[in-house]
């Protein structure tokens, strides 16, 4: 099941597109999508333990974004 991340500022198009990139090259990673309005990151695991990639997401957005924090929003309904 996804889960719903929510960005705590906005993020640019190109901010989501390094974001994108970045997260799908992360190893348990199954599905990573940024809504159409860049407000959430909706993310899914190969094995549905979300400690480790969400971790590394943290870094990523604060990293690529300039100080952006993701707090989870709600689960994706499949």
């Amino acid at each position: 099941m996804a889960r719903y991340y929510r960005f705590s500022k906005p993020v640019s198009d190109e901010e989501s597109a390094e974001i994108l990139k970045e997260m799908r090259d992360l190893e348990d990673i199954k599905m990573a999508e940024i809504t159409e309005d860049r407000a959430y990151l909706e993310v899914e695991t190969l094995d549905d333990i979300y400690s480790g990639v969400m971790s590394a997401a943290v870094n990523i957005c604060s990293r690529i974004a300039h100080g952006c924090e993701i707090s989870f929003a709600k689960f994706g309904i499949q």
